[in-house]
């Protein structure tokens, strides 16, 4: 049988299905989407503060930036609160759709944005030292750091990024958030917007800062992520004789959930791979532009990105 499908007889049947896997209404608040409006909002106020230290030059290149930002969070809201939320908990299809808009446009949006600046001059001048001076000295964020260090490595937030959308797609962990639904709101989207800032940051500079990896680390985090993409949907397209995915057999039937999950292969490969020709592109210019890079150095922070 189809992992994690109720057994027949079982107190969940295919007329109760439909109650327990709740479709959200066209409209909703979710966690994702009520923190990219508390996001926006923090790095607005920011932004006004930064803006008035700056040169004219630098404030319209500072409001150039923050158009991608508010972008960024504003895809992050319609595609978990809109309509296309809505439609991803009925076809798996469009949910491997989300996934590439949260995964890889979104975090490239921010990435891109340089939001950090920003966020951090939110706070008033005692406590943006304060909190940068604990953060940066305090040995009590030592093991913090170490932590966040290991993740903003290029090895590390690749091995996260590929990582989690593999454990996500694992049959028995997606059946189990998609038949208690709140994991799907409360941990996979944040997942896959955390762990694909810190791929994008790899690739793409994050004003002031410059990407994180070297030439080499850029080129293997691209072509290793494509082949991941690739691999994971072959496995669902043509590994797969059956439907993987219990609550979409006990929604549309077998054959219909077969279907919908080649399709949704399909969109994971084509999509989820169409970022890689101009990320190869972009590090093959830096590299043609500027030489190789044997390693990621950056301006000074004035916070983490």
């Amino acid at each position: 049988g189809v992992p994690g499908l109720p057994p027949a007889g079982s107190a969940v049947s295919l007329s109760t299905a439909a109650a327990v896997m709740v479709v959200p209404p066209a409209w909703q608040v979710t966690p994702l989407s009520a923190a990219a409006v508390a996001v926006a909002l923090v790095h607005a106020v920011g932004r006004r503060r930064v803006a008035r230290r700056q040169s004219p030059s630098r404030r319209r290149a500072g409001a150039r930036r923050a158009v991608l930002v508010y972008a960024g969070l504003g895809v992050v809201v319609v595609a978990s609160s809109g309509p296309l939320g809505q439609a991803s908990m009925t076809w798996l299809s469009i949910h491997m759709a989300t996934h590439v808009i949260e995964m890889f446009l979104v975090p490239a949006l921010l990435v891109a944005g340089g939001p950090w600046v920003p966020l951090v001059f939110a706070l008033p001048v005692r406590s943006r030292r304060a909190v940068l001076t604990g953060w940066y000295r305090g040995r009590w964020t030592a093991p913090l750091r170490g932590l966040a260090g290991a993740a903003v490595h290029p090895v590390g937030a690749a091995v996260l990024f590929n990582g989690t959308m593999v454990l996500w797609h694992l049959p028995a962990v997606y059946n189990w958030a998609s038949w208690h639904g709140w994991p799907m709101d409360w941990l996979m989207a944040p997942s896959f917007v955390v762990t694909g800032y810190l791929f994008w940051r790899v690739v793409l500079a994050s004003p002031p800062w410059r990407p994180r990896g070297s030439s080499l680390q850029q080129i293997a985090v691209v072509v290793g992520t494509a082949f991941e993409m690739l691999v994971l949907s072959v496995a669902l397209a043509v590994l797969a004789r059956t439907p993987v995915y219990s609550m979409h057999v006990q929604m549309d039937g077998p054959a219909a959930a077969l279907r919908d999950q080649r399709l949704g292969a399909g969109v994971l490969w084509v999509c989820g791979d169409l970022w890689a020709v101009p990320a190869a592109v972009l590090v093959a210019y830096r590299i043609y532009t500027g030489g190789w890079r044997w390693s990621a150095t950056s301006a000074p922070p004035a916070g983490s990105s």
